[in-house]
Order: C-alpha cells, then sequence, then structure tokens
C-alpha cells in the first residue's frame, strides 16, 4: 500500500502551493485545504503560486489554472487565498534551453527551473509561510514515457529529506517526490472530486507538435477559457492515460 505523508500543523497560520493546472498540484492543494476545514483552523492563509509559461504557444494554460484556482476557492470559501503570478520568458524554458545552467545550490537545471524554484522562495519568504508544497510525482516506474529524468528516482535512506526539509525558515514539501500519478488519480475517485479532476489539463502539446489537432491555436488566435484538444503523445498525456487505466 502507498504512504503519502502530507504534513501538516494546526498550529501553522500560513503556506505556498506551487499550482499548475494539473491534476497533481490540484489535489496536493485540495488535500491542504481538507486539512485546515478538520482542524478547525481559523484565519488560515494559502499563498498561491503559479507561472505563465509558454504564452505564446500554450496560452490556454493561464486560464486552466485559473479555473482549479476558483474551485479551490468556491469549495473552500473560509480560507483567504492570495494568488500571486510569475513570468518565465519562453526562451528559458527546459523544452527550448535543456538543463544549461547551474543554480545557486550546485544543480545543473533549466533557466524555469531556477525561476519557478526563486520566485516560491521569494513568496514563501517575504510572506512568512510556514510551509511551501510541490505537487510534482515520479515518473511511473515499469512504463517508459520518456519522462524528465530526475523524476526517475527511488526512495532510500539518504533522500528522504526531497520529501520534507527545512529551508530559509519554512518547510519545503514534497509529499508526492515519490508517488506516481496512478496514486493520484485513485484519490480524486475516492475523495469524489472528479470534478475538480476533469477541469484540470496534463497536455503539454501545442501547434508545432501536431497542427493536425490544435490547428493554429497560439496567442495569436485562442479566445480565453475556449475549449482546447489534448495532443494525446506528450509524455502528460500518455502518464495521464496510463494513470487513468490503472
Amino acid at each position: 500500500m502507498t504512504s503519502v505523508n502530507i504534513p501538516f500543523d494546526p498550529k501553522w497560520t500560513s503556506i505556498g502551493i506551487g499550482l499548475s493546472g494539473g491534476a497533481d498540484s490540484a489535489l496536493l492543494t485540495y488535500l491542504i485545504c481538507d486539512s485546515v476545514v478538520k482542524h478547525q483552523v481559523q484565519n488560515f492563509k494559502i499563498h498561491v503560486i503559479n507561472h505563465i509559461r509558454c504564452w505564446k504557444t500554450k496560452p490556454w494554460q493561464r486560464y486552466d489554472a485559473l479555473e482549479v484556482y476558483g474551485w479551490l476557492q468556491n469549495r473552500f470559501p473560509d480560507i483567504t487565498f492570495e494568488l500571486h503570478t510569475n513570468f518565465i520568458a519562453p526562451e528559458l524554458e527546459w523544452g527550448n534551453k535543456g538543463p544549461t545552467l547551474v543554480d545557486e545550490y550546485g544543480k545543473t537545471v533549466s533557466g524555469d527551473n531556477i525561476e519557478a524554484r526563486a520566485f516560491a522562495e521569494y513568496v514563501c519568504v517575504t510572506n512568512k509561510v510556514n510551509a511551501f508544497f510541490n505537487g510534482v510525482t515520479r515518473n511511473p516506474r515499469d512504463v517508459e514515457f520518456k519522462g524528465m529524468q530526475p523524476r526517475d528516482i527511488e526512495p532510500s535512506e539518504n533522500n528522504k529529506h526531497l520529501e520534507v526539509m527545512e529551508h530559509m525558515g519554512f518547510l519545503a514539501c514534497h509529499p508526492f517526490r515519490f508517488i506516481e500519478k496512478n496514486w493520484v488519480i485513485k484519490q480524486y475517485r475516492e475523495l469524489d472530486i472528479l470534478d475538480l479532476f476533469d477541469i484540470t489539463r496534463s497536455c503539454e502539446g501545442d501547434n508545432s507538435t501536431r497542427p493536425e489537432v490544435f490547428m493554429g491555436l497560439d496567442y495569436t488566435t485562442y479566445k480565453p477559457n475556449q475549449s482546447v484538444p489534448i495532443c494525446g503523445r506528450c509524455f502528460w498525456c500518455r502518464e495521464r492515460r496510463w494513470a487513468l487505466e490503472q
């Protein structure tokens, strides 16, 4: 049985969390909000961190995230939410440049990794949060979809700190670090929140990868909140399909 530890202290007053509009971060945000309600924590604030990415090729990502954010606000009206939006230049994305930079911690990463991590640190420190949460999951173990290699990692005595660690005065929590997406999908079913799952989006395809599917959709043609197809071929589409089949 998969065991997932999501740290929560009823004495906390605020947390930060990365919310992309995908199924993983949406579920993690829901679970934390549910803990706040169950522990009857008053005056709790969640600083939601979102990044505008690939704005020319996939402008709909911003609106997908806003729809998920709105769902959570409506579901948990007694929790205060504050949205912090960051912009990442497309030229810095992993898909354009790859891991060609070294961050201040000595890791070889892409520009978007540095942007996302640094902005989260800034939001968390300036708002004095108790903890920051990230919902990144592990690549599936028994299939090869060519996901990001750093996500192919097994838990050991030497890396358990990757789930929870002290960082810059707050807890940095990655509770799904060793969890595969099929566990995530199972939670949506068991918690009866498939309506939230249905508005999340995993696909990273666009008109440049599948023009026959996206039919010219980009920043010049997309209208906010219009229906957008999925490519069905990218890692994220295949991982989501695999998770549902499990």
